[in-house]
């Protein structure tokens, strides 16, 4: 069954100006012409319809989701309309400031496409203890989370001419002087502000006890793949919606 990841940024007029918010959310049930339309009908409506005209749509994204869940088992289909319910279970179950599931973390550091961790045991053995005692490491007990694989930069995809060293996820990509004009600074902000926005080739959802684990999850999976050296995102997973229906 065909998902997709949307993420949109839309301007609410209210009280006299105009209010940014973002949404995130994954479509199930629809081809990527009619979840593309389903979105952008949600955005223009999401103000509730008090102002027919109060909704400006500044962005938006979407990326296809990998139709395997990933997990410490092994992959599976994906069953959409079962996620939901397990993720509230889950939330119902966990304190609201429980940090176990570890999205604080830098998944992009301690667990890199060009030295794939051999193994969970080694995962838990190689960040430094303030890390690893900060996460859930009890199979017990695991969490659903988001990975979004990030598209490459240009400037990424081949060495430049003044430097052999290929740019960082996250540093270098982006340089305010080189801005042109106020749309490209525009879209700079949008995205320092609301790092969802970026342009993204997949999204993966992932069940595991804590990100380290969904993040080394996807790097196996993706191993020998277009797309293995990509940097990714770790976020918690976000709302599910079928087109045309509930959850």
């Amino acid at each position: 069954m065909n998902a997709y990841l949307f993420n949109g940024l839309v301007s609410h007029y209210d009280k006299g100006h105009f209010v940014d918010a973002c949404w995130n959310i994954i479509l199930y049930g629809g081809d990527e012409a009619v979840s593309w339309k389903a979105f952008e009908e949600m955005l223009l409506s999401s103000n509730g319809g008090e102002h027919p005209d109060g909704t400006k749509i500044q962005k938006m994204v979407g990326a296809p989701v990998l139709e395997q869940l990933l997990t410490e088992a092994g992959s599976s289909p994906i069953n959409w309309p079962q996620i939901p319910e397990e993720v509230q279970r889950i939330l119902e179950s966990i304190p609201l400031d429980d940090q176990e599931q570890g999205y604080w973390v830098d998944c992009e550091q301690w667990v890199r496409a060009d030295k794939l961790a051999p193994g969970i045991d080694w995962l838990k053995r190689e960040p430094p203890e303030e890390i690893r005692c900060g996460l859930n490491w009890s199979l017990d007990k695991t969490y659903f989370f988001l990975i979004t694989v990030v598209s490459l930069p240009p400037a990424a995809a081949e060495l430049t001419e003044e430097s052999n060293e290929r740019p960082q996820p996250g540093e270098g990509q982006f340089d305010e002087d080189d801005f042109d004009n106020s749309a490209e600074e525009d879209s700079y902000q949008q995205q320092v502000a609301f790092p969802q926005l970026m342009d993204k080739e997949l999204a993966v959802v992932a069940r595991a006890r804590n990100s380290v684990v969904a993040a080394w999850l996807w790097r196996k999976y993706a191993a020998g793949t277009r797309l293995a050296s990509n940097p990714i995102r770790i976020d918690a997973l976000c709302d599910i919606v079928r087109i045309g229906g509930e959850q």
